[in-house]
């Protein structure tokens, strides 16, 4: 059964899904996909118009799951938050202010694309893990600090973190560095999690050919792995075992000079 373990379709909270006839059209398209299983991760980030609170967020999921239930599709639904970064966050998690996945040690966590403080990031998702969490990286292939030395997001997956991709970075859905820099997370090790970050319907219109080219690059059982068997541990608060990351080495043109062309 595959999960999808990021996606904006909670009603009315964040930039995701405006309202439930729009939550509903999501969540056909990723049935029809072959997805049985949503989780439901509006952000949380303090201080902007983002900041969904946990007790209006089950209120919206208690009625879309009603929905859902009386349209008759077959889907489960869970909820969860995709947590932002910032200075301070700690102190919010005893608040109860945002959630796990599923209720779960799992937090998704995001940042800025520009991070300006890579040791304090590095802190806070430590100090995470020593509260008993296991923190999950949100779309890392899009941040330029990764896009940058890739093996930033295998020293942090090395240090307990784990990750996850949106799969239609491999489409160039979000530009050419972004689809670069996933076939290089992917292909080392530093991907634990495909998901889709969904926020409209068309956000899985090419899940299918993304899925492919995922196969393509590391294996029909790998990303299956990655699709149905990490997602469903997350759900159960169940350890996920991982492969080492591998670290990754720029390949160097040749240089060509004229000498070695005349040479030839």
């Amino acid at each position: 059964m595959m999960i999808d373990l990021h996606s904006h379709i909670l009603p009315g909270v964040d930039d995701g899904a405006r309202t439930i006839e729009e939550s509903m059209d999501m969540i056909r398209a990723a049935r029809d996909q072959g997805f049985r299983g949503i989780i439901l991760t509006p952000h949380y980030i303090a201080n902007t118009d983002y900041q969904s609170r946990v007790k209006e967020n089950k209120a919206l999921f208690k009625a879309l799951k009603k929905t859902v239930k009386d349209q008759g599709i077959d889907l489960f639904l869970f909820l969860g938050n995709e947590v932002c970064y910032r200075v301070g966050i700690l102190k919010l998690i005893e608040n109860g202010d945002f959630t796990t996945m599923n209720g779960s040690r799992y937090f998704l966590i995001e940042t800025k694309s520009h991070l300006p403080d890579l040791f304090n990031f590095e802190a806070f998702l430590f100090k995470l893990q020593l509260k008993g969490y296991t923190t999950i990286i949100a779309h890392p292939e899009r941040y330029d600090f990764v896009q940058k030395d890739p093996n930033v997001l295998g020293n942090l997956v090395a240090k307990g973190s784990l990750a996850q991709m949106n799969i239609l970075s491999l489409t160039g859905f979000y530009g050419t560095r972004a689809q670069a820099c996933a076939e290089i997370l992917l292909t080392h090790n530093m991907v634990h999690f495909l998901a889709s970050d969904a926020h409209k319907p068309k956000s899985y219109e090419e899940f299918a050919i993304a899925r492919e080219r995922a196969i393509d690059l590391v294996g029909e059982k790998k990303v299956s792995q990655m699709l149905k068997e990490n997602p469903g541990r997350v759900l159960v608060d169940e350890a996920i075992n991982i492969s080492e990351p591998k670290r990754y080495e720029e390949s160097k043109k040749r240089k060509r000079s004229l000498k070695s062309l005349w040479e030839k």
